[in-house]
């Protein structure tokens, strides 16, 4: 076999030092989500990892020079000297995983969904603060400029006062693979709902209560859902209603925030903006009589509209690279153990809306 060739690029900078790391599972997310941004990042000494396919620990020794190979995560943690474990093993045992690494006193980067149910996500962040350890949960789209852009339009205040957000997280295709079965831990819910949630849920501005849920398997060859309809209420009073489907082949606009003074919708990429001043309009008071001339009553609103980029080309922190400033800086992280929580009480919540 060829010898082959190391995933580490040339370093832009050197980190002050480098987090002995171990990676149990190396498929989708272990590999190409964990190791190489890891890699990329140049903090990171990844020092152990298991997996239950030799092939994929083979191709570790290869491109990891010095990497030790374990037969198992309770082997892996009883003789590896890793100070940060990441847990990208099966969904079904992330809540095993991440308690067996937590009772060994070191810091933990968690693969979503953090859990099966909310109970679940609660002992481990009980368990965590008994230990003295982080966990970092892969909630990788509140590192990304999404967020940022939807929180700096509400703020502000072009739109008025936020009363609904509509998101339709939609694309069409077929799925036969391990997270079709709703043993593994699969479906949209637990797999993109935690990415839909980790947006929306700050935005809410208040403690969310789900109202309806729907869960469908449409097209996939599990038992899992593969589209997923959830409407959230408040206690700020904004509600939202959230699709997130691999079942449509043509969707709506990936976001809308509705305003009192106007709308935003957006594509991902660009967001398009219709709103007015609220001082540039009189006040309106009820008229309790028969309208004049029995037209309906109407005015000329001062609608702006404009176009602006969801990113405008300012860097955003990467899920990694707060990691590491956490670990070796004692940096603000940026995804908190409450939110995540609180992502699994609405998912839990969900599937008791939905009789599962």
């Amino acid at each position: 076999m060829p010898q082959r060739r190391s995933l580490t690029p040339k370093l832009l900078f050197m980190p002050k030092r480098k987090i002995k790391t171990a990676i149990a599972g190396l498929g989708r997310a272990g590999w190409n989500l964990h190791l190489k941004p890891m890699l990329a990042h140049g903090g990171y000494e990844v020092v152990a990892v298991t997996d239950p396919l030799e092939e994929r620990c083979q191709e570790a020794t290869e491109t990891l020079p010095g990497c030790a190979v374990f037969e198992s995560l309770e082997a892996l943690l009883e003789k590896s000297d890793a100070e940060l474990v990441v847990i990208a093993t099966p969904s079904n045992t992330h809540f095993e995983d991440a308690r067996r690494v937590i009772l060994t006193g070191r810091d933990v980067i968690l693969e979503k969904p953090m859990s099966a149910t909310y109970a679940e996500a609660v002992t481990l962040r009980d368990l965590a603060a008994i230990h003295g350890v982080r966990i970092f949960v892969h909630h990788v789209h509140l590192h990304r400029v999404e967020i940022r852009h939807l929180r700096s339009v509400i703020a502000s205040g072009v739109l008025g006062p936020l009363f609904h957000i509509r998101t339709d997280w939609a694309y069409y295709g077929r799925r036969w693979d391990w997270q079709t079965l709703l043993k593994n831990g699969g479906g949209q819910l637990a797999n993109t709902g935690p990415h839909v949630l980790s947006i929306v849920l700050p935005l809410l501005g208040g403690e969310a209560t789900v109202e309806h849920c729907e869960l469908r398997n449409i097209k996939d060859a599990g038992d899992a859902e593969d589209f997923v309809r959830i409407v959230l209420t408040s206690s700020s009073g904004v509600t939202a209603d959230l699709t997130f489907s691999s079942a449509t082949a043509l969707s709506g606009p990936r976001w809308q925030l509705l305003g009192k003074c106007g709308s935003l919708t957006s594509d991902g990429t660009t967001s398009k903006l219709k709103f007015y001043d609220e001082a540039s309009v009189p006040p309106i008071e009820v008229l309790d009589t028969a309208a004049p001339g029995r037209a309906y009553l109407s005015e000329t609103v001062p609608w702006e509209e404009k176009e602006i980029a969801v990113d405008e080309g300012t860097p955003v922190v990467t899920f990694h690279e707060n990691v590491w400033s956490v670990i070796a800086e004692s940096a603000h992280q940026i995804v908190t153990l409450e939110s995540a929580c609180e992502i699994a009480r609405i998912i839990d919540a969900a599937k008791a809306k939905a009789g599962r």
